[in-house]
């Protein structure tokens, strides 16, 4: 589906009504849960005695609390009380090979045993990854470990000011860079401005620059011109990795105004690589990143998963004493690039080539996407699917999509939201496990009989909301 078609259609859904489950409707799914559920209802119940609000990850359908999980393989995984899930969250994006692949764990428990989870000494394996991330990604000379892709994003933003000597730093509105304080505005939502950002001092956001509505070239090129801005950060597929679709010629216009006014642009790749290719989104798009944020599958959804890669001169920075004249970027990390999180992500990548995952998995997501638009259509329903390779998009309700400066738009949005997460909870209820219940991911585990099950999940979930 083109860039143009999921724009007119997200629009088509934001001023259209809101489809929903009905109350008694989701009424009878909550009950049906927690009869299936009580073992995973008592550890909630012990957990909100020791954790704030009962759980610690961010992603979990809190309707009617967050199950605990106990086993996890291939696409699937299972709860204390023994239910099995059809997984469509791998981990937020990281597993492709599918959970616990043997291999991969075999070779990880080898380093376990003879190395242990770490020294603080220098481990091979962290030189072998890196030449391993090298070989993919020509615009990386250097790279260097953290523990996550928001201290990658924090390292990378004091980096760029570091290296130009500037403060401004220029984000898209929708975009995720994690939870720094700075890039908490407008994280989810275009316009949303400090909606998620409570706590955090509003001098925090002095040399932040929003481009809002996303992706406005002109826009873009009028922060540019005042030669104040340190380095442009975009989320290469569009933001939460392509819920708001970028127009597919912006990357290469971005990196042709970052060069004519002398930016550093930054591609947050902790999603897309090793995802969208082995290569990433630049190599997707024919366009080389100045800086390249990774996480996530650089791992494998093993700890410690995120990092920081750029030409030589910028990475430099890092190290003090590197660069004549130029200043230090410090940075720390107890447990980054430690042997188990490295030998993971060598073998890891390693796999995903030999075994041609990216393509198994975009393959899965081709065939779900498809089924889910001829379910829509067979039913009669606005909504659509799309996909770019293993990411999934179903929107039903399109509620990041709604444009908050109009009238009334908020109040659609939080309505709509809820519509959403009902249907996350009713397909929970029915053995899929979805990310926000308008997202997937699939990995090379996910088997033609998952996807046969799914669409016939998903088409009895849909047939509880009534028709307008």
């Amino acid at each position: 589906m083109q860039y143009e078609e999921i724009m007119r259609r997200c629009h088509e859904l934001t001023h259209g009504p809101i489809y929903a489950i009905p109350e008694d409707r989701m009424a009878e799914i909550v009950r049906k849960l927690e009869a299936q559920t009580p073992q995973s209802k008592q550890l909630y119940e012990e957990a909100l005695t020791c954790i704030p609000g009962g759980f610690q990850h961010m992603l979990v359908n809190r309707n009617p609390y967050p199950f605990t999980i106990k086993k996890a393989l291939g696409s699937r995984m299972w709860d204390v009380d023994d239910n099995a899930y059809i997984d469509y969250l791998m981990m937020a994006g990281p597993v492709i090979l599918g959970h616990n692949y043997p291999p991969l764990i075999k070779e990880v428990v080898k380093v376990m045993q003879e190395e242990g989870v770490g020294t603080g000494w220098t481990s091979a394996w962290e030189i072998k990854i890196t030449q391993l991330i090298k070989k993919h990604f020509p615009s990386i000379d250097l790279f260097t470990f953290f523990q996550s892709g928001t201290e990658a994003n924090m390292a990378a933003s004091r980096l760029v000011r570091v290296y130009t000597g500037k403060k401004k730093i220029v984000k898209m509105g929708g975009s995720y860079h994690g939870w720094y304080d700075p890039f908490l505005y407008a994280m989810h939502i275009p316009h949303s401005g400090l909606m998620d950002a409570e706590g955090v001092p509003g001098e925090n956001f002095a040399h932040l620059i929003c481009i809002d509505p996303p992706y406005d070239l002109e826009a873009t090129e009028k922060a540019l011109k005042t030669g104040e801005v340190a380095a442009v950060f975009i989320e290469p597929l569009g933001g939460e990795s392509g819920a708001i679709p970028m127009p597919p010629d912006f990357p290469k216009e971005i990196r042709r105004l970052c060069t004519m006014y002398g930016t550093l642009l930054v591609f947050d790749e902790v999603v897309t690589a090793f995802r969208l290719g082995m290569g990433g989104a630049q190599a997707y798009y024919g366009v080389q990143a100045d800086v390249t944020i990774l996480g996530k599958l650089i791992t494998h959804g093993f700890p410690s998963s995120g990092g920081v890669g750029g030409r030589k001169d910028i990475m430099e920075c890092f190290v003090s004493g590197l660069q004549p004249g130029k200043g230090r970027a410090f940075i720390g990390g107890t447990m980054r690039a430690n042997p188990l999180s490295t030998a993971a992500g060598y073998w890891a990548l390693t796999f995903i080539a030999e075994e041609d995952a990216i393509e198994k998995a975009a393959q899965a997501a081709d065939r779900l996407t498809k089924g889910l638009n001829d379910l829509f259509g067979k039913m009669g329903f606005p909504f659509f699917a799309y996909n770019i390779k293993s990411f999934i998009h179903f929107e039903t309700a399109a509620p990041i999509a709604c444009d908050l400066r109009e009238e009334g738009m908020l109040m659609s949005a939080l309505q709509r939201k809820a519509a959403v997460d009902n249907l996350a909870t009713a397909l929970l209820s029915e053995g899929l496990i979805t990310k926000y219940g308008n997202r997937a991911f699939t990995s090379m585990a996910h088997s033609d009989h998952d996807i046969d099950l799914s669409l016939e999940a998903f088409e009895k979930v849909f047939r509880l909301i009534p028709k307008r």
